[in-house]
């Protein structure tokens, strides 16, 4: 068998090319309402859904609607589906939300040059993934795609732009991030992944820059002294957008920041009502096996002197002092949670408290005991 080459032609066939867009938009329209229309599914399913080699089309669409909401936080549509574009402009966002945070505090190397270090939200996406991903080498430095965008003065321009604030071009803070751009154009395409031509003006080369960040500018022309002059400022769409995501995941960040604070404060609390009820400390973590002994057999490590057991036992005490009132039973019921030596220790503390009151648990328990040993058990037939 061969090969036969068939030649086509070099006229573009303007019908084939129309058909074949159609067809396209008629996909990926289909793709949109799918996504939008799919089965609603919680965290847990989807983060177990992530560690499957195979996804049924319906469970890839239940993933993908439940990631767009959870990256946005509304309701999601075939529109939100398709300005999405595959999780793209939810990483720009990611990358707007970074410029716009304030920058941490500078510090100074041993040659006395200094580097300002970047946002905590912009560390904290770092660490995250290097912790996630330890084997992984190839991580997303955020933090070196932040300095670039913060020594090219992004942030100070982004202020003014999102507050409304309207340019012409030729402001200082905008030919400086040009002029900058140009000198480092290969570090520029490195980090950032954008190529700046060096005969561009300024003004274009910002808009490469927030079209990084979901951003993109509008501009009108009225006449100034009999000339007109072309101004530029953001798309107030973008922008309301871009407020909107924003807002949602700093409303999750302080979500998640409480949820660990209540972990963390959750043992501190079992503790202080292990010890207002019962007047016992919570075990404490074991040391650290580091010369291969046992560790004692197993011990809880905290300090547990006669001091210490003779305070609970008194404790113990008082609690059967207070359940005297409701009868034998409540006593009984208590002591049978206690160790035998507690239980021992409980009768003398309580003798020792309550002489009179003892005295009286005592007679009514030997009594106890005579009506048992006087019933005969039933003959056997």
């Amino acid at each position: 068998m061969g090969n036969t080459i068939v030649s086509a032609g070099d006229d573009m066939d303007e019908a084939a090319r129309r058909l074949m867009k159609a067809a396209g938009t008629a996909i990926d329209a289909e793709h949109y309402r799918n996504v939008a229309n799919a089965k609603d599914i919680d965290r847990k399913t989807y983060t177990a859904r992530q560690h499957q080699d195979y996804l049924k089309p319906e469970e890839a669409l239940e993933c993908e609607k439940f990631r767009i909401h959870d990256s946005y936080g509304m309701t999601v549509t075939p529109e939100l589906v398709e300005k999405d574009d595959g999780g793209r402009l939810i990483k720009k966002l990611v990358a707007l939300e970074a410029i716009l945070a304030v920058p941490g505090e500078a510090i100074a190397d041993e040659h006395g040059r200094e580097f300002v270090t970047p946002p905590d939200v912009v560390a904290e996406r770092d660490r995250a993934e290097r912790e996630r991903l330890p084997i992984c080498t190839d991580w997303g430095n955020h933090s070196t795609s932040w300095l670039m965008r913060h020594r090219l003065g992004l942030r100070a321009i982004l202020t003014d732009l999102m507050d409304g604030l309207e340019i012409k071009g030729d402001e200082a803070t905008v030919e400086a991030l040009a002029d900058f751009s140009k000198r480092n154009a290969p570090h520029i395409k490195g980090i950032l992944n954008l190529t700046i031509p060096l005969d561009e003006s300024s003004v274009w080369i910002l808009s490469q820059y927030l079209s990084q960040l979901a951003l993109s500018m509008n501009s009108q022309r009225p006449v100034e002294d009999g000339k007109r002059v072309r101004y530029y400022q953001l798309n107030p769409d973008d922008v309301a957008f871009a407020r909107q995501v924003l807002v949602y995941r700093q409303a999750q960040r302080e979500e998640r920041e409480r949820k660990r604070q209540e972990e963390r404060e959750s043992p501190a609390a079992y503790a202080a009502r292990m010890q207002a009820m019962y007047g016992v400390n919570t075990p404490s973590t074991p040391p650290i096996n580091e010369d291969g002994s046992n560790n004692c057999g197993g011990v809880d490590g905290q300090e547990n002197s006669d001091d210490v057991w003779w305070q609970q036992v008194k404790y113990y005490a008082a609690v059967v002092a207070e359940r005297v009132k409701d009868g034998v039973e409540s006593v009984k019921e208590f002591l049978s949670t206690l160790a035998s030596d507690q239980r021992w220790g409980v009768m003398l503390a309580f003798e020792e408290a309550e002489p009179v009151v003892f005295g009286r648990l005592v007679a009514i328990a030997i009594s106890i005991l005579d009506c048992g040993s006087r019933i005969k058990p039933p003959a056997d037939n």
